[in-house]
């Protein structure tokens, strides 16, 4: 296959890439390669490798950022750039959707605030929140709580339910599937449907464990989720929540969520003091554990790439490496993913600014965005990383065919 040289915007909803073969469709998808059109984003495999299908019917996989528009809307953060575009937060906007299409990104938001002007570009993850408050401190098993999720998701799923760039729906976003929960609904009053419910599954499972117990709470918030978002939004995707890989996880949750969801979603993280590494090395082991359980093509829909603004160092035993040695890591992460053949999407971190995290690490030595504060890029960051991002398509698209 040739080398992809360009990769260029042909206007405000269809990309290009030029080395000899037709342009990407309006969505992204590859148009050598067609399969059946059904006017919205759906899954198949094409010689071994699980993709999505645009609505034109054309393979797809995802390369997206996260929390582009919550950038813009965080008054914290925003400043360095609407002082560089003089308060004008429509440039600042159009500024930042043009650096994502020069970085070769295909695809909008996942489980980030969306901006609404993004939206209309780019394909991208609706988030469906749960009316409760909490990770895990909502009685599934009560009726009224049943109700109110269901009522909420199908609320907010209903307006997107006819558009073409919405590439699946999200649910709430790291939630807790750990002993946690497990105590919660013990704790619960005896009356109460949770407690109930606990009873009632050791009763009839002696031998069951508390994992066991959560599986089933599990089976019951996905049964209610993914026929309210089906309801409101028929020819959609389902995602649900984004987990995080190898947290207190355990296989019968894994196996009950894989029973409703279309794609299992990740994000890098693993619980531990040395986040950095573990976020710029591609965990197979971990996303082949949880391909097995779910039984689901997997996106990754969080994962960082630090790096240090000046020389490498040290902290909570965990290497922060200069701009260049860290691309390079980061660049290998998306070569390995991208050569898993289930994974079908990864979206990163951050695109622009800082982070809540960043405060683990000392003041002004540290980013793991593509550009700086007001917009400006990494320059081999953002250059090395757009080649990558080429790379990655044109390997891809060279599978499928």
């Amino acid at each position: 296959m040739k080398l992809l040289t360009t990769f260029t915007l042909l206007c405000n909803v269809s990309f290009s890439i030029v080395f000899g073969v037709p342009e990407l469709d309006r969505f992204g998808g590859f148009k050598d390669i067609k399969r059946k059109a059904t006017g919205f984003f759906r899954l198949d495999q094409i010689n071994g490798r699980d993709c999505f299908i645009t609505p034109d019917g054309h393979p797809y996989v995802a390369l997206g950022a996260n929390h582009i528009g919550k950038f813009l809307q965080d008054a914290s953060q925003n400043g360095p750039i609407l002082e560089r575009f003089g308060g004008n937060e429509e440039k600042a906007a159009a500024y930042l959707f043009q650096a994502v299409r020069d970085m070769a990104l295909n695809a909008g938001e996942a489980y980030a605030p969306i901006d609404a002007r993004l939206a209309k570009q780019m394909p991208y993850v609706l988030n469906a929140r749960f009316p409760v408050e909490g990770k895990y401190q909502f009685d599934i098993f009560d009726p009224a709580v049943q109700d109110a999720v269901r009522m909420s998701v199908i609320e907010q799923v209903t307006p997107a339910a006819n558009d073409p760039f919405l590439l699946g729906i999200a649910c709430p976003d790291l939630p807790l599937w750990d002993q946690r929960r497990a105590d919660y609904h013990r704790s619960l009053p005896k009356d109460s449907p949770g407690n109930k419910a606990y009873s009632a599954f050791f009763r009839n499972f002696p031998k069951a464990s508390d994992d066991d117990f959560l599986g089933h709470v599990a089976d019951t918030l996905y049964r209610i989720v993914s026929q309210a978002s089906r309801q409101a939004a028929p020819n959609h995707l389902f995602f649900g929540e984004r987990f995080q890989l190898r947290s207190e996880l355990s296989d019968p949750v894994i196996r009950a969520v894989g029973k409703y969801v279309d794609v299992f979603c990740t994000q890098a993280l693993i619980r531990s003091p040395q986040r950095p590494p573990e976020w710029q090395t591609f965990q197979r082991d971990g996303w082949d554990h949880e391909y097995k359980a779910a039984g689901r093509p997997i996106m990754i829909i969080d994962w960082a790439a630090p790096f240090s603004l000046d020389t490498s160092y040290t902290v909570d035993d965990a290497q922060i490496k200069p701009e260049s040695e860290a691309t390079r890591d980061a660049n290998q992460f998306l070569f390995d993913a991208f050569d898993t053949p289930y994974i079908i999407g990864v979206f990163k971190c951050q695109f622009i600014g800082s982070h809540g995290n960043d405060n683990r690490f000392p003041a002004g030595r540290m980013k793991r965005t593509y550009l700086r504060d007001d917009g400006t890029p990494f320059p081999h960051r953002t250059d090395s990383t757009r080649e990558s991002h080429i790379k990655v398509l044109e390997t891809v698209f060279g599978q499928l065919n």
